[in-house]
């Protein structure tokens, strides 16, 4: 009787069509609600870290002072949690998958150098202000070191 059962099968799938697709040659459906790969808008980026440290998989790696942004593709697990804690909401998800590849490489974007510091411009009358505050402090210090050298009677 099994053999009957076997042969049915055998002989339906001969005649329908194959049950998987023909990937890479054929792409998959993408649908909205898929999580992809995570995509980082690096001119807002802010490099505070928040998605290096809220990555369970260690993906994501911040240098602040180098201002660089680095994610290895094929350790993420697609779990959204850095783009659910970006402070700035930079990171995003795309619905497209990580192409195969025949070696792990890490992704890594550099991030525009910093706004340079605003000068603080003084006028005079705010110098002689500082000038003489600097004055004041310097003579309580003395005052306060000659005090202390005067033995208490």
């Amino acid at each position: 009787m099994s053999y009957l059962s076997f042969a049915s099968e055998m002989l339906g799938n001969l005649f329908k069509p194959p049950a998987t697709s023909q990937y890479p040659f054929k792409p998959r459906k993408v649908y909205e609600a898929d999580r992809g790969k995570v995509i980082n808008d690096i001119n807002n980026c802010i490099f505070c870290g928040m998605c290096m440290r809220n990555c369970p998989s260690d993906a994501i790696t911040v240098d602040r002072n180098a201002r660089t942004w680095k994610i290895n593709r094929f350790a993420c697990v697609q779990c959204k949690e850095c783009v659910t804690n970006c402070p700035k909401k930079c990171l995003t998800m795309d619905p497209e998958y990580t192409a195969p590849a025949t070696e792990k490489t890490e992704e890594v974007l550099q991030g525009p150098p910093p706004p340079p510091k605003p000068q603080v411009v003084l006028t005079e009358a705010q110098k002689a202000a500082i000038a003489a505050a600097q004055a004041k402090k310097a003579a309580a210090q003395k005052a306060a070191v000659a005090g202390a050298e005067q033995p208490k009677p």
